[in-house]
């Protein structure tokens, strides 16, 4: 799909959607052009719940294809870290902006340009990655996410079957020398690797 990788000179179509999690309304404005504008998707959803659950620790955390920030606001504020939001989309980067304002989070939102030339580390690395873009895109992104991560730091992303899940676990599973499948819901997997 496009939206991943060029900026839309289509009209803006501004929308805010709510998204519910342990007893908090967020509120995000979406747009034409950016992945899930209607609604937070489900395996968002279900990585910021895995993420939650299973994840304790402190510092920096990077949101790798931030979208409009709705994983890395949740996470943010839910897990008291700084998020490092990172996105190729222009509009979607303007739009994380806003969202992370609303919320009255100190993060950092980032273009990939800029990020590549920056040297974070951190001890989480989370991402529901652009498939649609491409598997080399998607494996470019563990690549990173191995760099980035401190020893001993976490790394989660969500991942269908259909979208080819089992590849991705092998390459996890060369790449980290350990994949565990942290929750399984509905068709979509939570696949984590400790540095």
């Amino acid at each position: 799909m496009s939206h991943y990788y060029t900026t839309d000179d289509s009209p803006h179509d501004y929308n805010e959607i709510t998204f519910n999690f342990k007893e908090h309304n967020y509120r995000f404005k979406t747009d034409r052009g950016v992945f899930s504008k209607n609604q937070v998707d489900y395996g968002s959803h279900v990585l910021i719940n895995a993420v939650t659950d299973d994840f304790s620790g402190q510092g920096k955390f990077i949101d790798m294809g931030a979208g409009y920030g709705p994983i890395g606001i949740v996470l943010a504020k839910t897990l008291s870290m700084t998020p490092i939001m990172v996105e190729v989309n222009e509009d979607a980067l303007m739009l994380t902006n806003e969202n992370i304002k609303r919320e009255n989070i100190d993060g950092i939102v980032l273009s990939r340009e800029k990020y590549e030339q920056a040297d974070y580390k951190v001890g989480l690395y989370v991402t529901n990655p652009p498939f649609r873009a491409g598997k080399k895109t998607v494996l470019d992104i563990i690549d990173d996410a191995y760099e980035r991560l401190l020893e001993s730091g976490s790394f989660y992303m969500v991942v269908q079957k259909k979208q080819g899940m089992p590849s991705y676990k092998k390459y996890l599973k060369d790449k980290f020398s350990n994949v565990t499948t942290v929750v399984k819901d509905k068709g979509y997997y939570i696949l984590k690797s400790v540095k």
